[in-house]
């Protein structure tokens, strides 16, 4: 894989796919490629930088897991022990859940975000002075804790609510002071899509056949919840490297992260806030207007980061086609 391969791979990929975002490529902790495509703001022609910060969606599901895993280690929680124990409005869950089943997708907790016109029920929330947490314990059960998997981003926000009260700090101070902080992650942090957040790109959809500004998250109206994360690919990157150097956990610990702890299917596992493939590990993020990923080769040493400000984009396309590049 070199850096010219990758420059002519891209240079083509930019033509096919229109991009606009940041892609960051690198192998052994160094930067093999990095480009900025595209506008982050189309309306004011701003084009996007290596600075621009995004939107990451999901992806705030490996800082969420890590965060866990510290103070797991701390003593400060333990992840066999049932919610309740640390936040006792979860005492309304199936009674075997764990903080396991909520790091693994195993807890049958019914994903939040596929409840039917989810925005208007946000909204309608919001406006009877009703909270997100008492919202999420209602959720259905869809299956038995442990006996299955199904990717549940209900089970994460409880996470967040639940190391809030450990700790008793908000969770954009909880994920400052464990995880941002120590690795000089200085241009990420909690993403209020309403707050002024210099540098941040809009998010842009098309909508009969033409590109437009997209919608917020549909839970962003609850400003001060356990949310979705902004950040750079340089940011990212500083993450990925902490998954080979282990600065935050000890080896055993991270370890955890990349354990099979449910089966997505036949090929596929999930750690906690990682996907498991056999020759690569990964996970994704979308909302209105962004799409991310974030994909590893743990043999190879390299890490993928895709920030992208455009919903029309498909990254694993992108992903597949230069895995032979990386893998040969």
């Amino acid at each position: 894989m070199s850096k010219k391969e990758l420059e002519l791979f891209f240079e083509q990929v930019e033509k096919d796919h229109s991009l606009s975002g940041v892609i960051l490529v690198s192998r052994e902790g160094e930067v093999v490629f990095e480009k900025a495509f595209g506008f982050a703001s189309r309306q004011l022609n701003v084009p996007n930088v290596l600075e621009t910060k995004f939107h990451i969606a999901s992806v705030t599901k490996m800082f969420i897991a890590m965060a866990a895993l510290i103070l797991s280690e701390q003593g400060r929680i333990e992840l066999h022990e049932k919610p309740a124990a640390y936040l006792p409005e979860l005492a309304t869950l199936d009674r075997d859940i764990t903080l396991h089943h909520l790091l693994s997708h195993t807890s049958g907790l019914q994903d939040i975000y596929e409840v039917p016109n989810l925005r208007f029920e946000m909204h309608k929330l919001k406006n009877e002075r009703g909270d997100l947490l008492s919202y999420l314990v209602k959720l259905p059960q869809l299956f038995r804790p442990g006996e299955g998997w199904s990717y549940s981003s209900t089970g994460f926000i409880l996470m967040g609510y639940l190391m809030e009260r450990v700790t008793g700090l908000s969770f954009a101070e909880l994920m400052e002071r464990y995880v941002l902080a120590p690795l000089s992650m200085t241009n990420t942090g909690l993403d209020v899509p309403r707050r002024i957040n210099p540098g941040r790109a809009y998010g842009h959809t098309v909508k009969n056949g033409l590109v437009v500004n997209a919608n917020n998250d549909r839970l962003s109206v609850f400003e001060e919840a356990p949310g979705e994360l902004y950040s750079t690919v340089h940011d990212l990157k500083k993450w990925c490297d902490a998954m080979f150097d282990c600065p935050l956990v000890s080896a055993q610990t991270l370890q955890m992260m990349f354990t099979p702890h449910g089966q997505v299917n036949p090929a596929l596992h999930y750690g906690y806030g990682w996907f498991l493939a056999p020759r690569f590990r990964m996970h994704g993020g979308g909302t209105p207007g962004f799409v991310s990923r974030i994909r590893q080769y743990p043999e190879q040493h390299v890490s993928i980061i895709l920030l992208f400000n455009s919903d029309q984009t498909n990254p694993d396309t992108i992903l597949s086609a230069v895995e032979p590049l990386i893998v040969g």
